[in-house]
């Protein structure tokens, strides 16, 4: 299996569980004196297995993604670390949204004019140049992901 199958396999295995769960809370507190239409222990023991199965899942991408090593930019690295790197990517995008101009402020009575230490074009371009970044590392994990075969 690619490790993109093992991906769309483990979305699936994740909803299920999500319904395993609301089933599970929906249907704990019966009527009395009413015949139980869904029991406690096996839906749990439903959501143990598919809990297992998931781990299992789990545990093959990461081992998957540790072991194979990609080519980027003449630099050997491991899946894992493109994954990290595009995470650290998000992250930085995340973080560089909040820095706004903030203008003039009262400390102590007076007004004191903040100055951002970048234009806006300037952020703007830096925010840009991350973003092209981002896009072309998720291009280049999709396409690996459809190429890895997944370990046991």
């Amino acid at each position: 299996m690619l490790i993109g199958a093992a991906l769309q396999e483990l979305k699936t295995l994740k909803s299920k569980l999500a319904r395993l769960y609301i089933l599970r809370r929906d249907t704990f507190n019966v009527l009395e004196n009413k015949i139980i239409e869904v029991e406690f222990e096996k839906v749990t023991e439903d959501i143990r297995n598919l809990l297992e199965e998931i781990k299992k899942l789990k545990g093959n991408i990461a081992k998957t993604n540790a072991k194979t090593i990609i080519e980027l930019d003449g630099i050997q690295i491991t899946m894992q670390e493109l994954i990290i790197t595009i995470g650290d990517l998000k992250s930085e995008l995340y973080q560089l949204e909040y820095l706004k101009p903030r203008g003039a402020v009262y400390l102590g009575g007076q007004a004191v004019e903040y100055i951002p230490q970048k234009r806006q074009d300037e952020m703007a371009t830096i925010i840009a140049n991350l973003e092209e970044k981002k896009a072309e590392l998720d291009k280049i994990l999709q396409s690996k992901n459809w190429q890895i075969e997944l370990v046991d």
